[in-house]
């Protein structure tokens, strides 16, 4: 349904930072701080091709990406650190579920795992523990110099402490050559000149699509109650297009505006977005931050017919909308598809709340905002008249995403009952 022919690879890197970004500032910049120390790391090893040293680099940059939690996050900006297995094993299962690097899943797995038992684990190439003890090397550089601000000396020397059981051996000399160190001024790492050297090898469309729907997945999975949200309203939105016979192009357009419409949620607390009940009325201005967030993720590098349409999906033909109080004059078609498709998506799935609603109670809330003046009555009478076909269309669209979302919760329960050396790794 998508197409993302309006970002490139250097967009995608500008909107994945500045997503992470609201998580929590300190996984992000300390991820791109991992991938810079990284490459310095793969550069003085060798052996490793352009291409592979670019996925190996955003792997990095993602390497926390199980981290979700404030105080989990807290805990990873220690040097020694126990417990590390639950994010590693949730990050290790959306990479391997949501993202183009799959087969570099087990790196992120096993980033956290002491050599002396890494070299022991079945079902992982030497390529693999290679570049997972390289992340590990490298994250545990940056806790040191940039966290515990223990210097250069002070890292090489606990880095050397530890050689062998931490850490492989081989890797663990890299650090001792004079031509090898890690400053702090480095570890700022130059986001435009250093991702532009990282980045020779643009991503193909594929892959950037790839890329920017791992991210959708990473906002839609902080709750279980949102998993199939955007999907739905994507699938929506693209289905009555069709419908009203808008062109292809303009068919994309809304269909990326609906994948990105809620990109700010990941800034969210997870707290707000589970409340079981209405929310307070400073909680609901918490949740319709989410639109400005949305936009400062954009960074003005997303086609503005694409913005618009993300950005406006709560705006009301009446003018009494969020965020602007834009009023019908003001919203094209693809702006008011979105909005209804966002409205559908919320009434037919589930929240902490309520149950999905029946067929009959979806129309007649449409029907009664319709009938107020808040959203467009010819996309509502489409919807409608096709309700069937639309949803039936939806449903099927989002089984995959159910079916993987029931996956990574039911091998998450199994893994992380287990020891680090108990894990089974599926064959390909």
């Amino acid at each position: 349904m998508s197409d993302w022919a309006y970002i490139d690879t250097e967009n995608l890197l500008g909107i994945v930072r500045r997503a992470c970004n609201y998580v929590d500032p300190r996984l992000m910049d300390h991820g791109y701080r991992v991938a810079g120390i990284v490459w310095k790391i793969l550069m003085a090893k060798g052996g490793y091709g352009p291409r592979e040293i670019r996925d190996i680099c955003f792997l990095a940059l993602l390497h926390d990406v199980g981290a979700y939690k404030t105080d989990e996050i807290s805990r990873l900006v220690q040097f020694e650190m126990e417990n590390a297995e639950n994010h590693a094993i949730y990050g290790y299962l959306f990479i391997r579920y949501f993202s183009p690097f799959a087969d570099m899943a087990p790196c992120i797995l096993h980033h956290h795992t002491p050599w002396r038992t890494l070299e022991q684990v079945e079902g992982m190439s030497a390529r693999q523990k290679e570049i997972a003890q390289i992340i590990f090397l490298a994250d545990r550089i940056d806790i040191g110099a940039f966290y515990e601000r223990c210097g250069w000396d002070g890292c090489v020397e606990r880095i050397q402490s530890l050689k062998g059981y931490l850490f492989q051996p081989e890797l663990a000399d890299l650090v001792l050559d004079p031509g090898f160190s890690v400053t702090r001024e480095e570890l700022s790492w130059d986001y435009e000149g250093g991702w532009k050297q990282v980045m020779n090898r643009p991503y193909s469309a594929q892959e950037i699509n790839d890329c920017m729907m791992m991210l959708v997945y990473t906002i839609d999975f902080r709750s279980r109650h949102t998993v199939t949200h955007t999907i739905t309203t994507t699938c929506v939105s693209w289905e009555i297009a069709c419908l009203m016979g808008l062109d292809e192009t303009y068919r994309h357009q809304i269909a990326c505006g609906a994948i990105l419409h809620d990109a700010g949620k990941i800034g969210v607390p997870v707290e707000i977005l589970e409340y079981p009940g209405r929310l307070s009325p400073q909680a609901m201005t918490v949740m319709r931050t989410h639109v400005d967030m949305t936009e400062a993720i954009f960074g003005g590098e997303v086609d503005e017919t694409v913005a618009r349409i993300a950005l406006r999906h709560h705006e009301k033909l009446d003018g009494s909308g969020y965020p602007r109080g834009l009023g019908a004059a003001d919203l094209t078609v693809g702006e008011r598809l979105v909005a209804v498709a966002d409205i559908v998506s919320a009434l037919s799935g589930t929240r902490s709340y309520k149950e999905a609603y029946s067929k009959d109670r979806v129309i007649r809330i449409l029907e009664d905002m319709k009938g107020r003046g808040l959203i467009d009555g010819e996309i509502v009478d489409v919807f409608v008249e096709h309700y069937d076909l639309v949803m039936g269309r939806t449903r099927q669209e989002c089984l995959p995403l159910i079916e993987k979302y029931r996956k990574i919760q039911e091998e998450f329960r199994e893994m992380s009952g287990k020891r680090i050396r108990d894990w089974v790794l599926p064959r390909e």
